[in-house]
């Protein structure tokens, strides 16, 4: 029987995403129907369309927000101008031709989040990585900032490729709440580090940022009573688990539905994270073969912190097995949780992660954060 491809089937994977990550379902309703409405007769069709929708989107929420903020109504210029990042974070999740549209797409998604944190309280306060080859941007969250007590836990929030600082503030913001400081780096190929900085995402890079990052935020005055930890999404959940195991001042580890992607069945991964234009630009264009030798020593060590580990029965690009390696050989404190849902958005294709705890981290995002608030009385 032949495959029938929908539109709508097509995007799923991108759709999913953006619920999860807190765009709100008429938003995202209306962009898709007025997508469908269009006759494309091509991918870049589809892409004109779909950027073409997002950023009318946006520019109605940022005219709404500027207003709203001109008039000291900051609360509501605030959630506006989230309203017109999320428009421009949906713009962000496909990869348009040319890496100077992706950029530019980046680039406005970022002001807009950086204007919607800059109107509520906690402040964000920026923080810069330098590495060898480059620096590293990242926002600090403080649940109390320039007051006392200060922090006793601080989580690094580790992203991975095709992810950003930006992304990430779903996870920072219940930690925040619960009294735990939070710091959200673009790693090495992500976000204002590969657009601005031009730093590739190679393995001496990720090695050098995981103690860099601690180097750094140690010497802060706010974080000085401060309990470091590791804490990952996906390929980030990947840096957290390596970076406990390279740098022993990582006191705890998080990772949520952990990926290496040397450690992927043959197949499962999309072509963009292995070959292509945006592969090129991410890594510096280094030979997939040399890449995938390189990355394979993200894999190695055993945590001795205690870890948190939370991954998808159904995950097919980390099958389960394959992450329970992890978890079975760390040799500290340790506990599991193990998501049983199945996913209800994707479709089991092999190239669409089915992301069991991705679709779970409405409630999955505040038992990791208990967690993590818990290592204050360890």
């Amino acid at each position: 029987m032949a495959t029938t491809w929908t539109i709508r089937g097509l995007l799923n994977p991108v759709l999913s995403r953006l619920l999860i990550y807190g765009v709100h379902p008429i938003d995202v309703e209306n962009a898709m129907c007025a997508v469908e409405s269009k006759n494309h007769l091509n991918a870049k069709s589809l892409e004109h369309s779909w950027l073409a929708e997002w950023e009318q989107r946006a520019a109605h929420y940022a005219g709404l927000a500027e207003r709203a903020e001109q008039d000291g109504n900051l609360l509501s210029a605030g959630k506006l101008f989230t309203l017109a990042a999320q428009c421009y974070y949906a713009a962000f999740l496909i990869n348009p031709t040319g890496e100077g549209e992706k950029k530019r797409i980046y680039l406005r998604y970022a002001d807009f989040h950086r204007r919607s944190e800059a109107c509520r309280p906690p402040s964000v306060t920026p923080v810069e990585i330098p590495l060898k080859d480059g620096v590293l941007p990242g926002y600090l969250y403080l649940p109390t900032p320039g007051q006392s007590p200060p922090p006793r836990v601080c989580a690094v929030i580790f992203s991975g490729l095709g992810s950003c600082k930006e992304e990430m503030h779903m996870l920072a913001h219940p930690l925040v709440e619960r009294g735990v400081a939070a710091f959200v780096p673009d790693m090495p190929g992500s976000g204002e580090a590969l657009f601005v900085h031009d730093v590739k995402c190679r393995f001496h890079n990720l090695e050098a940022a995981f103690p860099r990052i601690l180097d750094t935020l140690s010497a802060r005055p706010e974080l000085q009573q401060a309990t470091f930890g590791s804490y990952g999404l996906c390929m980030g959940g990947g840096y957290a688990h390596r970076a406990a195991c390279a740098d022993r001042r990582y006191g705890f580890c998080v990772t949520l539905f952990m990926l290496y992607i040397t450690l992927t069945p043959e197949g499962v991964t999309p072509q963009w994270m292995r070959q292509g234009a945006w592969y090129d630009f991410q890594t510096g264009g280094v030979p997939s073969d040399q890449f995938s030798q390189e990355m394979r020593g993200l894999a190695k060590g055993a945590l001795e912190c205690p870890y948190f580990f939370i991954h998808g029965q159904h995950d097919n690009w980390m099958p389960l097995d394959a992450a329970m390696a992890f978890y079975d050989r760390a040799q500290g404190h340790k506990e599991k949780l193990i998501i049983e849902n199945a996913p209800v958005f994707s479709n089991q294709q092999a190239v669409t992660h089915t992301m069991p705890v991705g679709e779970q981290l409405h409630w999955v995002k505040h038992l990791a954060a208990d967690w993590i608030a818990s290592q204050a009385n360890r």
